[in-house]
């Protein structure tokens, strides 16, 4: 997923996401990340609890900051890792606890889920504010 760098301070990285009004900070250990440049990553974190949801949207909760609440629908299950892989507005993946299990919940269907803690984001490419074309 591409994501726009807005802030990287303090161990944290404040991320747009290109086409919506999110504006999430995760936990970051990397190098610092220039604002305006657009990198390639994953968010992963880990559940209190997930529970299958029939309605409502993809969302993150709140739309500016560290998301404390996530929905949306399940595009992968890794059962090795008891996770899933869900599109809440960019893809997470989620590590269930360990009362739960992620063959539960099937590819397709929606889940919603409170983050024990900030989710972390993991780079896997950046490119320079320069290169970013403004529009």
């Amino acid at each position: 997923m591409k994501f726009v760098v807005e802030s990287c301070e303090n161990g944290q990285v404040t991320l747009k996401v290109p086409g919506q009004n999110y504006r999430n900070a995760f936990a970051y250990a990397g190098d610092a990340l220039a604002p305006g440049s657009r990198v390639n990553g994953t968010i992963s974190c880990s559940a209190y609890k997930a529970e299958a949801v029939s309605d409502g949207g993809n969302y993150v909760e709140p739309l500016l900051g560290r998301p404390r609440r996530m929905q949306g629908r399940v595009l992968e299950q890794h059962l090795a890792d008891n996770a899933l892989t869900v599109e809440v507005g960019y893809p997470v993946r989620v590590r269930l606890p360990s009362h739960q299990a992620a063959a539960a919940f099937a590819v397709g269907s929606r889940i919603g889920w409170d983050n024990v803690a900030i989710p972390t984001f993991n780079p896997a490419g950046i490119a320079p504010a320069a290169a970013v074309a403004t529009h």
